[in-house]
């Protein structure tokens, strides 16, 4: 997406902060700022109009700090040549941090040397031989405001035409198993029109799903749908393949029984004050996930009185609370570390939240986010399971060890539980639809060239696009750089990179701006991006759940999609269980696969 003042100034007006809250900057230094405007900062470009005025590229931020010690956690910028040192990490306390000053600012000008256009190296060298304490200019760089009504409706055009385009493949998930305990869950829907009849919807919403694409239910959504919107509020753990329509499966319900039972009153005073008191929470294990969930949620909620808002690490607390300052909110899509912040400030409440959804739940509830998760579920003032709160796990893969842990969270007597596909117990997930194929590749200096070749041969560009999957940020950058250089259009993902470019990275994707993404786990769980026909596993994970994931960026909705994955002596840890998933999915074992299995087994035993 094109900076603020170069995009094409939509006449409809912007959306309340409180229903659409993508691509938001922090702004909330601590010293005095002040506006200036750089001498390489381009001019404006609009859309040709004789009658437009050209308007003045808007200044950038500045913050200007003395540093008593040597700039802490610096490091050349990745995005682009000779544009100075950014900031990857601040020490909480130092004078920067003191500033405002977060990822992504870049440093303008060390004493009185202006590091516009220096290399890194000379810039660095500025840093080292500056006599302390040293004057430091920091510049923020140009933020992006809310989208335009256009560019929000873009995404949900690309996300409909991708769901039409995918109709006639439903078909080839129809026919998988299902499994649903106890006996006596609500029976499936058929269709929308069967929902409506049972009063699971209204006429309103399913106009709403056909124009968005969505002329039937997935197989998932047919069951999950009455479960979740029966008058008794069961709890569930569903499961499903990869790209089965899972967000939908509760999305719908959810919103359905607000549209039709409407929200419970509660207080707001907007100003300082205020605190946000959503009846719907939804935990994400990352960023992308919740805003991309947040979006979804759009799709049923425009034209209600319903909002929602998305709350993620990424932009400031500040800011954050702005937002839920403005208006209530009834829903929120959140990751939990942003969401124990706000609840630790009293900016929200979760007395009054009827139903949590934990998206990705065995992410959600493995080691690194299980205590978090633990503290919402049981540690704050969200009601009791008993009391009649309706809980919901969604995955493609749900180990036993989390079932252990449902009963901490669940109404035991009021839990469903769905599967639909072929599972076996810590096996990975259902890929069934998906070519799965293995490369043994021991050498990583040669991989590189062995994706080139493979990308020639095997991807099509006019039948979709690639996500490259990498172990290390390191390797991203490297592998992006290397296929740019072969004329691939192509853009890295990964944690480090500042929110904004993640944002706008991820955006461009769906909007097809490129065809390769390079990415590392950030992009394994639950993302939905449109046309996607290869998946290539340049290193393989260790843990065979993040190999479902991986693969299951492809073959979205019932399509056949390829996978391809380079194996070598490193990957001991996923022989075994790589053999089993692939035999479970009737996928083709290589001969080198099951050799290193049962070497590694063997070694393993002492044998």
């Amino acid at each position: 997406m094109a900076p603020r003042d170069q995009r094409d100034r939509s006449p409809k007006r912007r959306r309340s902060r409180s229903r659409s809250d993508r691509r938001r900057r922090p702004n909330d230094a601590k010293t005095s700022r002040q506006r200036c405007s750089s001498s390489d900062e381009e001019k404006p470009q609009t859309k040709a109009d004789p009658h437009a005025a050209t308007k003045p590229a808007k200044p950038r931020e500045v913050a200007t700090v003395s540093l008593a010690t040597r700039p802490f956690g610096m490091a050349p910028s990745k995005e682009a040549a000779a544009t100075g040192y950014v900031i990857e990490k601040v020490a909480e306390g130092k004078p920067a941090a003191q500033a405002g000053i977060e990822p992504g600012w870049t440093v303008k000008r060390v004493a009185s040397t202006d590091c516009q256009g220096l290399a890194s190296a000379a810039v660095q060298a500025l840093l080292k031989d500056a006599a302390l304490p040293v004057e430091v200019v920091f510049e923020k760089p140009e933020s992006e405001t809310l989208p335009s009504s256009d560019d929000e409706n873009d995404i949900l055009t690309v996300r409909a035409d991708q769901r039409r385009g995918n109709e006639a493949a439903l078909s080839n998930i129809d026919d998988l198993p299902v499994s649903r305990e106890p006996e006596n869950l609500p029976a499936p829907v058929c269709s929308w029109r069967e929902a409506v009849d049972r009063k699971l919807l209204n006429a309103s919403l399913v106009q709403k799903l056909h124009a968005s694409g969505l002329k039937r239910p997935t197989l998932i959504q047919r069951h999950a749908i009455p479960i979740i919107g029966h008058a008794d509020h069961w709890d569930l753990v569903a499961q499903a393949q990869t790209g089965s329509g899972k967000t939908f499966a509760f999305v719908i319900p959810t919103i359905a029984r607000l549209v039709l039972r409407g929200c419970p009153a509660r207080p707001f005073f907007a100003g300082p004050t205020a605190q946000a008191c959503p009846v719907v929470l939804v935990l994400s294990p990352t960023r992308e996930l919740a805003i991309q969930t947040c979006t979804e949620m759009e799709v049923l909620t425009k034209g209600t009185k319903l909002s929602q808002m998305s709350i993620y690490g990424g932009e400031t607390v500040k800011e954050t609370v702005k937002r839920l300052e403005n208006a209530p909110v009834d829903i929120v899509c959140a990751t939990p570390g942003r969401l124990i912040q706000l609840l630790d400030e009293t900016k929200l409440s979760l007395a009054y939240v009827q139903t949590v959804i934990l998206d990705e739940a065995d992410q959600m509830l493995e080691q690194r986010l299980e205590i978090m998760c633990a503290d919402i579920l049981v540690g704050r003032d969200m009601s009791e399971p008993s009391s009649g709160r309706q809980t919901l796990l969604f995955s493609a893969t749900i180990p036993q060890k989390i079932r252990d842990m449902c009963p901490q969270i669940l109404r035991t007597a009021r839990t469903g539980h769905l599967t639909i596909g072929h599972y076996a117990e810590d096996k990975g997930g259902s890929c069934e639809s998906i070519k799965q194929v293995l490369r043994w590749s021991p050498d990583d200096k040669q991989r590189i060239g062995e994706l080139i070749a493979d990308l020639r041969k095997h991807w099509d560009r006019s039948k979709g696009r690639v996500v490259i999957f990498s172990n290390m940020r390191i390797t991203a950058d490297n592998l992006a750089h290397q296929l740019k250089r072969e004329g691939m259009t192509c853009r890295h993902l990964h944690g480090k990179l500042d929110q904004e470019v993640r944002e706008k990275v991820f955006d461009g994707f769906r909007r097809g701006e490129f065809d390769i993404l390079v990415a590392t786990n950030v992009a394994s769980r639950g993302l939905d991006f449109p046309d996607v026909s290869l998946v290539v596993q340049f290193n393989l994970p260790e843990d065979i759940d993040v190999y479902t994931h991986r693969v299951g960026r492809t073959g979205r909705i019932g399509q056949v999609g390829l996978a391809m994955a380079y194996m070598g002596p490193k990957d001991k840890k996923v022989a075994s269980k790589l053999v089993e998933f692939l035999e479970l999915n009737k996928q083709e074992v290589p001969d080198f696969l099951r050799e290193f299995a049962l070497r590694v087994e063997t070694l393993r035993r002492g044998l």
